[in-house]
Parts: structure tokens; sequence; C-alpha cells
């Protein structure tokens, strides 16, 4: 306080305590008072309501359901086809391909994966080799297998349908039988203990999917960290932090769509893979990177790259050199040295990072949203998002929030237990 009366006097002191004071209590404490709040009111809308809000939930749970099979089968023909497509031009493929083993002249049941001809007995019908790839020659099995699919996705469709207009019909009879007989609220511990197992479910997964991003984004930033701190040349050292912070001079939404272009069946990997003559991208063939939570790993590592690198380059640039010259002398290798040096003066710096790549992936909403929409499984702030925008229940919304707080205050405490580090160490 003294220092900073000094440097800009009382007035600007003054200015900046009053500011920051607002923003503390305006932004951030009445915000999460009023969540909290909402977290703990429970909303008895008796009777026929209550009963609407049931079936509403139950409605969700059975989309949920249905889209992630829809998925499954969509991505199951997509194989099939590019299969079918890809069946006649064997030879083709392989005269791109120089590992690919030919096939004999005389053998029309195709290679296996492991280039050795698959004999299928006298009764096998299905024309497909062990890993479910249709065999060149036999494309009846893979209609009837395409048949089958359509006939399985067709309820599938029409089911949905039919629960989208009756989640419709359900919202709007309870808004109206909530409008005549009004809420009844008390606080109660219902909005948490009401979460179904398919949320429960993915509140833990988005817990397990962060804890990954963290740890791979700690693999990709120790060592460019490591490297910038150990750069003695100025030029060299001022490249690679440009290098670092130019990307991130384009908007966050920018930087997603354009690893969606990467990524995408259509994209630019497969089009490089596609160059390479590994796939074909005319017949149909290609690598769904985005169908999975890999892409979303790795377009959020990328998001939040910086949030990791600065404060393990921060701590490791104040570690004395001549350490490491010493252990250098004394024979130790270049593991041990990491290990007994530079890891436990780094240790500050690995919770900063870790606490705020943690805390910034499971509460991401563009990320899982965008790369691969509907593609791979569902992360706990999209149902969050539909708590409170779909299907208006901004009571369990708050609950599901403060859950997911309180699980990123608990690894926070863990973190910094398993670092050994307290505010002090973290606020350095």
């Amino acid at each position: 306080m003294n220092s900073l009366i000094k440097s800009y006097g009382k007035g600007l002191t003054s200015l900046f305590i009053g500011l920051a004071a607002i923003w503390i209590v305006v932004l951030i404490i009445l915000p999460q008072m009023s969540m909290i709040d909402r977290a703990f009111t429970y909303e008895d809308r008796g009777g026929a309501a209550a009963t609407l809000a049931l079936e509403i939930d139950r409605a969700y749970e059975d989309v949920f359901q249905i889209n992630t099979r829809l998925v499954e089968l969509q991505a199951e023909k997509e194989d099939l086809i590019a299969g079918t497509s890809t069946a006649p031009q064997q030879d083709s493929a392989s005269a791109l391909n120089p590992f690919a083993t030919p096939a004999p002249s005389d053998d029309t049941t195709g290679l296996n994966p492991f280039g050795t001809p698959s004999v299928p007995e006298a009764n096998d019908t299905s024309g497909l080799n062990p890993f479910g790839a249709p065999s060149a020659g036999n494309t009846s099995a893979v209609s009837r297998s395409l048949a089958e699919i359509e006939a399985e996705e067709a309820p599938l469709l029409a089911n949905k349908g039919e629960l989208e207009a009756r989640i419709a019909t359900l919202e709007a009879t309870e808004k109206s039988t909530t409008d005549a007989v009004g809420l009844d609220t008390s606080y109660s511990l219902k909005n948490f203990t009401m979460m179904s197992s398919v949320h429960f479910q993915i509140f833990l997964a988005t817990i397990i999917y962060a804890l990954c991003v963290t740890i791979l984004a700690f693999a990709m930033c120790y060592p460019v960290a490591y490297a910038v701190a150990m750069t003695t040349n100025r030029n060299k050292l001022a490249i690679l932090m440009l290098g670092l912070l130019i990307p991130y001079a384009i908007n966050e939404l920018l930087r997603i769509f354009s690893w969606i272009m990467i990524l995408e069946k259509q994209g630019v990997l497969n089009g490089l893979l596609d160059l390479l003559g590994i796939i074909n991208m005319e017949a149909g063939e290609g690598f769904r990177f985005v169908a999975s939570n890999g892409a979303v790993f790795t377009v959020m590592v990328y998001a939040y790259v910086l949030f990791m690198v600065f404060p393990i380059y921060n701590t490791v640039d104040t570690l004395d050199k001549n350490q490491i010259e010493a252990a250098k002398d004394l024979g130790a290798s270049t593991w041990r040295i990491h290990w007994r040096v530079v890891l436990p003066h780094a240790k500050p710096g690995i919770a900063v990072g870790a606490i705020m790549t943690f805390m910034l992936s499971a509460g991401s909403i563009a990320v899982p949203s965008a790369v691969g929409r509907g593609l791979h499984p569902d992360w706990f702030s999209q149902v969050i998002y539909r708590r409170f925008f779909e299907a208006d229940s901004w009571n369990q919304g708050a609950a599901y929030s403060l859950a997911l707080l309180v699980a990123c205050i608990i690894f926070i405490l863990f973190n910094m237990w398993v670092f050994r580090v307290g505010i002090r160490d973290i606020a350095k």
C-alpha cells in the first residue's frame, strides 16, 4: 500500500483500490452469491407441473441416448460406404501405396489387414474380414449391412422427432400450468440429489477429460518453457516469444474453427494424407478426426497452451543455471537433472499452469460445442448450457455449475498438496 501511494499518490491509489473492489463485488461475489442461492432453492411446481418437469427431463435423456446411437450408426454407415467405394480400386490403391501387398490374380476374397489372403468358410456369406471391413468383390453383404443400419436408423429418427415434438408440447403445458398455480420455493438439496445418472456420468467424465487436457498441456509446454528459459541469445528469445504470442492475437473462436478445418474429414490433414497416397479422398476415404474427444483435447491444449507455458517459464527462468552445470559435472543424466533439479524448482509454476488449464478446460463450452458437434461424448459444460437455455431450469443449472466449481476447488487443493506448494508460492 505504501509503495502504491509513493508511486501514484493517494488519489490514484484510492481510485485503483475502489475499482478493484467494485470489480470483485460486482463481477465475482454477487454473481456467485446469486448462483449459490439458486442452486439451493428448489422450485416445487406442485402436482401436474412437477410431473411435467420430470417427463421433460426423461424425454431429454431419451433424445440424448438416441443421438448417441445415431452417431454410432452414421459412423458405421460411412465406414461401410467408404469400404464399398474403395473395393473395386484395389489395384490403383496398391499402386499408390508402396507398402501394399498385391493380391494374386485368382484371389477374389481380398486381403486381410496383415496382407495374407483370407479364406472364408463354405457357409461364410458375411464378406467381412475380422475387423468388419468388406472384402473385394462381395457387395451384397455390404448392401445388406447398410440396409440393416438404415432399418435400425429409421425408427430412431422417427422416435427422436416424436420426442422433440412432445418436449415442445410438455414445456408449453408446464409453463401455462406454472403460471396458473405459481411456484412454491424452499431451500433444499434436491437440485443436486435429482441429478440424473446420465448427467452424473457426464460430470465424472468431464473431470477426467479436463485432467487429460492438463497432462497433455504439461507434456507439450514443459520442454518449450525449458528451452525458452535456457536460451541466452536475446534475439532467439524474442523470436520464440513472438512465435508463442502471435497466434493468440486472433480471436479464440477463429482459432477453434481453423482447427475444425484442419481435422474435418475433408480438411487439411486428410488432404495431406491424400497427397502422400495414404488415403484416397475421391473414393470417400478419410479419417473422422473430429468424431472423438481426441480432437477436443487437441484444440483445448492449443487454446490454453499459454496458461501452462508461461507460469512454467517464469519459474524455470529463475533457476540458477550453475546448478544444472554442477549436476552435469557430477555425471547426472538429462532425465535426472530434470527430475532432481529443474522440476522441483518449477513446482509453483507447474501448479499454477495445471490449475488454470484444468479450470478452463472443465468449464469450456466453445470447444466441445464447435469441434465435432454431436460426434463425441458431451461435456458437463454443454449439459449446464442446456439446463439454462433449453430446459429453462435455471436453479438446476446453478446447482450443476456449483458442483463443477466445487470439483475445481477440490482439484486446486489436491494440486497444492501434490506439489507441496502454498498460496504464497503460487502468488510468486
